[in-house]
């Protein structure tokens, strides 16, 4: 449920927006040689699994075919004996919406809907209800509030709600803006897409879930409704500081529609597959759901997930504590999927390093080393910075031999040294070099880089 907008500084994640703007890289290159290097991936992900990086499971598909999968840690830690695999459940937090998404194309090809049908007809309490349309909330343009995002207190959603109070929670907030004069990433539109498919079907969501899609392409370890943690094939969600540790993860059937549909990468890659070759839903409703570009990402349903010369498609999402990236790049024929129940490097840097070696491209494995520095040194770097380029200011402070970052109205974290001046948190992949001769520090996260000067 996240599209990394890390590079907006926030560094805890929210849930259901997004993390990765993927980012990727803006600069043209073409993928060299045609084979997925699958010893350097074994390379990888070893040096992941035993730097205690990530817990989860990946797998790659080239022109159809899976080439690679690999699984690293346990669904359950407090039980070593269950270790993931290929059948674990994951948590897919935003991927959800594009389940949802499908059905809604599906009923809109049946005739029961139509992009421009207004949100009035089936809750006419909204704000603007009159004025929204189908085709609005599946694009972000409604203008609604977000009832994940939009909270002060982000705990609320970990606490069971109805529906109706939670609807009832979205129609008293005024609206961000005009229905359909801006794209902004909102849950609110569709918790209202799933209790829509529920009006028209007279099922359930996840029976229509099942019905209408898992069971009309095969997909037998994915499904929707479960409560937090039901189930052996479930993989708890896990932080780790020196050890890994269990999170309370927001409360899953408040997200129904939106975030809450357990599965595994092999499931998602063949209801990709599924989706693209018009198994589910016309060419045209495809193309609909890709409707983006490069300045809007989100068409409806889909999003638009760059890499160099390559323009793929698909989604991501995370929860509080799990993390899941869905891919495919009709150039190359690669497509990828992976869920992270234990996360300590960035989503977006494992997607960047899989990419990589799935087209053969150079890429140089990660190395954890941690270098000690002197207290001298690093309290040379502490201090308050800002940026021209970025509306926050970061705080970095020294504590027990190491430094700390802290972006405004934030929670801190730490940052490991890999040089005299380098430094890095690798569960956002965010790098930072201090250049405290000119008192500046160069912060860095995906492809984008910001210069920030020390103001005191």
């Amino acid at each position: 449920m996240q599209v990394i907008s890390y590079i907006h500084l926030r560094l805890t994640p929210t849930p259901m927006k997004y993390i990765i703007m993927l980012l990727l890289a803006t600069i043209l290159c073409r993928a060299q040689g045609q084979q997925v290097n699958t010893a350097k991936l074994d390379s990888f992900f070893n040096i992941l699994d035993s730097n205690h990086k990530a817990m989860g499971t990946f797998v790659i598909r080239k022109d159809g075919k899976q080439v690679y999968a690999r699984s690293l840690g346990f669904r359950a830690v407090e039980k070593d004996t269950l270790l993931s695999d290929s059948l674990t459940r994951y948590r897919i937090g935003s991927i959800t919406k594009v389940f949802t998404a499908t059905m809604i194309f599906q009923l809109i090809e049946e005739g029961k809907l139509s992009l421009d049908t207004r949100l009035a007809r089936f809750y006419p309490k909204m704000p603007g209800a009159s004025e929204i349309t189908i085709g609005q909330l599946l694009s972000h343009r409604s203008g609604l509030m977000d009832f994940v995002n939009d909270l002060t207190d982000k705990r609320w959603i970990a606490g069971k709600h109805s529906r109706e109070q939670i609807l009832d929670s979205i129609a008293k907030k005024a609206p961000h803006f005009a229905p359909g004069s801006k794209q902004l990433y909102c849950n609110s539109g569709y918790l209202i897409l799933a209790g829509i498919i529920e009006k028209i079907t007279g099922k359930s969501y996840p029976e229509a879930l099942d019905s209408r899609i898992a069971k009309r392409v095969g997909l037998k370890h994915t499904l929707s409704g479960v409560p937090n943690n039901q189930g052996t094939l479930e993989a708890s969600a896990y932080g780790r500081r020196d050890y890994w540790t269990q999170i309370t993860d927001m409360y899953f059937p408040n997200v129904i529609g939106v975030g809450d549909v357990l599965s595994t990468p092999v499931d998602m890659l063949k209801f990709l597959s599924a989706l693209s070759s018009g198994k589910l839903v016309s060419e045209k409703s495809f193309a609909q759901m890709c409707s983006f570009d490069r300045e809007q990402l989100f068409g409806m349903g889909l999003m638009m997930v760059p890499f160099y010369s390559q323009s793929g498609f698909g989604h991501n999402g995370a929860t509080f504590g799990s993390f899941s990236m869905l891919a495919s790049f009709p150039k190359s024929g690669i497509s990828l999927a992976m869920s992270i129940n234990g996360q300590q490097y960035s989503l977006n840097e494992i997607t960047i390093a899989m990419l990589s070696m799935a087209n053969n491209m150079p890429f140089d494995l990660p190395s954890f080393r941690e270098i000690k520095l002197s207290a001298e040194l690093l309290k040379s770097y502490t201090g308050e910075y800002s940026s021209a380029g970025l509306p926050v200011k970061i705080t970095i402070s020294q504590s027990n031999g190491q430094l700390q970052a802290q972006a405004t109205g934030q929670s801190g974290f730490p940052l490991q040294a890999v040089s005299d001046n380098t430094f890095r948190f690798d569960t956002a992949g965010i790098k930072i070099v201090f250049k405290p001769e000119g008192g500046q520090m160069l912060f860095s996260q995906g492809a984008r880089s910001f210069v920030f000067s020390k103001v005191r």
